[in-house]
């Protein structure tokens, strides 16, 4: 929490305070919890921006080789351009991917199947629903999503009016190679449905996340180092969500400090 608050004293978080709701059983009801959330802005980036500002970041660049020499370690991206030597890498990928990049001997001690897919839809509306909804849980086996969200309910967001729909692992796995029309359609479609009134789109955005969502929930585990100097972090190790991917990394770079 109190990174949280250093934040919002930094203007990159706020709290959202539009009401929730979940859709059960057909009908769209008050949701009972009260959590307190926080969002970041302008955009939830926002916070990762202020934290980046003093790091040398390399966008764009795919790694595929993780190895070690003489007690340090190296990293190939898929140019074969290599990078090192450092003494600590943390991987914060999530395995399915770590284990491409990992030596045979440290990958088979990598989960293979711990994270699902989850294709997400942002629908800009042409004009506003009149919900005053911000978030919908949903809980109507019939409907493969598990939540939507009203983007322009969050504080920092302007006009026009979006809404950004998860479906469920198990319609997003199951339909992993479907085009981005055929989940703008079914969106369009279950969106009104849960409002309970037509909708009309003028742009979407369909995104397939391949390793979004954690197939069991996990309990916390220490930062675990798969060899000397090189350590694994995300939310996967502590049961999912974006609070506990911090939690995770905060863990291991305390260690690597401590050690």
């Amino acid at each position: 929490m109190a990174q949280v608050q250093q934040w919002q004293q930094q203007g990159v978080v706020a709290p959202w305070l539009a009401a929730m709701s979940q859709f059960v059983a057909g009908k769209l009801l008050p949701s009972p919890d009260a959590q307190l959330r926080f969002v970041g802005v302008p955009a939830m980036h926002s916070p990762l921006r202020q934290l980046a500002q003093d790091l040398d970041i390399r966008y764009q660049c795919q790694l595929q080789r993780i190895w070690q020499q003489d007690h340090y370690w190296w990293l190939q991206d898929r140019t074969g351009q290599d990078y090192g030597p450092f003494s600590q890498i943390v991987l914060t990928v999530p395995p399915q991917q770590a284990v491409a990049m990992l030596p045979a001997e440290y990958s088979t001690l990598l989960p293979q199947q711990i994270l699902t897919p989850c294709w997400a839809v942002d629908l800009q509306l042409t004009r506003p629903s009149g919900s005053n909804v911000g978030g919908i849980f949903v809980k109507d086996p019939q409907l493969p999503l598990s939540w939507l969200c009203r983007q322009n309910s969050k504080p920092g967001r302007a006009s026009p009016e979006h809404w950004l729909l998860h479906f469920t692992a198990a319609f997003s796995q199951q339909h992993l190679e479907q085009p981005p029309s055929f989940w703008q359609d079914l969106a369009v479609e279950l969106l009104a449905r849960v409002l309970a009134r037509p909708v009309e789109v003028t742009a979407a955005i369909c995104h397939r996340w391949r390793f979004a969502q954690i197939a069991e929930v996990a309990q916390p585990v220490p930062p675990v180092s798969l060899a000397a100097g090189l350590w694994l972090a995300g939310d996967w190790l502590r049961g999912g969500r974006v609070e506990n991917a911090w939690l995770s990394g905060t863990e291991v770079a305390e260690q690597i400090q401590n050690d």
